[in-house]
């Protein structure tokens, strides 16, 4: 019977971490400069109008130019931009479009949500 060697308890810590620095270093995103989540006010309005068709799910046209489920590894520069273009986006009616409008009306986000985003996307510094 042949005896199958066993790994040290610290190899599977270190393929860890360097999986962990790999994976980061492949977005060019240091782990400690991780951008923050999206607040619960936004989550709650993004998760309804928005992640249909802008998250890894989503449509193909739409998922490169916001993808919520990549919030996070946007730079800073780039969710004060993504928030700014959303707001804009809302305010002019032309998110979410209007195929989408006319199916699910339940999905428009009203006046209210759509001034959430508007503080939000000037909290940005």
């Amino acid at each position: 019977m042949k005896k199958r060697a066993s790994l040290s308890p610290f190899v599977f810590p270190v393929i860890l971490a360097s999986l962990l620095l790999f994976n980061f270093s492949l977005f060019g995103q240091d782990p400690s400069t991780v951008s923050p989540s999206l607040p619960d006010s936004i989550n709650v309005i993004v998760s309804v109008s928005c992640m249909p068709c802008h998250s890894d799910a989503g449509g193909v046209f739409s998922r490169p130019k916001l993808n919520f489920e990549k919030w996070t590894q946007y730079s800073p520069e780039k969710q004060k931009e993504r928030a700014a273009k959303m707001y804009s986006e809302l305010n002019k009616g032309a998110m979410p479009p209007k195929a989408a409008r006319e199916k699910n009306p339940e999905k428009i986000p009203t006046l209210e949500q759509i001034g959430t985003i508007k503080r939000w996307s000037e909290s940005f510094k």
